[in-house]
């Protein structure tokens, strides 16, 4: 069982230093291209630190593994709001200006109608996600993509970033494909690991991918939005954050679900879905009414992300381990 955990957390480590890498470079290209900063937030970066949790999905699912892809995903999004965020707060403090309510509004909104949907249809039917469902977030993700694209002014140079060089985007490049062939190698050896561990243990693979691995693969967001909400750079950070959960409810779910109907174990999912929503209607009502994030918040969000893991503990041992 120790060697299972050892090697689960030291590929998870590899993990999240080799999306860090991508993440790095993908920003130097974002400079290199002119995308803009909020783009920057709600679609590059924001995929880029989803590498994690698409390339653990993927493997989940090709091995059958469904529960751990749902599981990560939705674990994941919690993450990026109550942990992630709730730290941020408790530490910096944040505002949310009126330029990025709108956009943030928007994804958090739509997030919360696809975890209903995924709710009551997984209650009635059984399963969170077959191939139909997996082709519709799919083009959901795309259409967002090309919204974010098409509506955000050009990036402006910011002070000390300068314009990147051919050759430093050349190399940016170079380091941004090898940085994706770490995550997705790293990734399966983290299912495989993790899969291991929750038959040693006994624990549902639900609560495997919605504890150990969802906070795992945040770990990209929490080092990146910590560094910018420190810089006071907001719109980067919650770009980053609340752009990551669409892409794991859209493209990272989608693509596990389209490769493979998704199955899963319903106390624990339910309890994870329930609690994506409350963090999503938290949020949206701290960012309408006060408009800024304090201490306060921080602890509260933090709090009740601590009660999701000790609810999800206890519902996971009436639950039959699947293998």
């Amino acid at each position: 069982m120790l060697q299972e955990l050892i090697t689960l957390v030291i590929f998870i480590f590899i993990l999240s230093k080799a999306a860090s890498a991508v993440v790095e470079n993908a920003s130097k290209l974002a400079r290199f291209f002119g995308i803009s900063q909020l783009a920057i937030g709600f679609l590059l970066i924001a995929v880029a630190t989803s590498l994690p949790e698409l390339s653990v999905s993927v493997a989940s699912s090709v091995a059958g593994e469904g529960a751990i892809a749902a599981g990560n995903v939705f674990g994941s999004n919690i993450a990026n709001v109550l942990l992630i965020l709730g730290i941020g707060a408790f530490l910096y403090g944040f505002k949310v200006g009126k330029e990025n309510l709108e956009g943030i509004a928007l994804v958090l909104v739509l997030t919360t109608i696809i975890s209903v949907y995924i709710l009551f249809h997984s209650q009635i039917t059984g399963n969170a996600l077959g191939l139909y469902e997996g082709i519709l977030l799919l083009l959901i993700a795309g259409w967002y993509a090309f919204r974010i694209l098409g509506s955000k002014r050009k990036v402006s140079e910011e002070r000390g970033n300068g314009k990147v060089t051919m050759r430093e985007g050349l190399r940016a490049f170079l380091f941004f494909a090898a940085g994706m062939v770490l995550v997705m190698v790293s990734s399966s050896l983290v299912v495989d690991s993790a899969v291991k561990l929750a038959n040693v243990l006994g624990l549902a693979e639900s609560f495997i991918g919605a504890t150990l691995i969802a906070i795992g693969t945040s770990l990209p967001e929490l080092s990146i939005d910590l560094q910018a909400l420190r810089k006071k750079q907001y719109g980067l950070a919650l770009g980053d954050a609340i752009g990551s959960n669409m892409a794991n409810i859209t493209l990272v779910l989608g693509v596990a679900a389209a490769i493979n109907p998704i199955s899963v174990q319903l106390s624990v999912f339910s309890a994870a879905l329930l609690f994506a929503v409350v963090a999503n209607v938290v949020f949206l009502y701290i960012a309408a009414v006060k408009k800024q994030f304090d201490r306060r918040d921080g602890t509260m969000m933090v709090a009740l992300y601590a009660l999701y893991l000790i609810v999800i503990f206890f519902l996971q041992f009436g639950e039959k381990v699947q293998i």
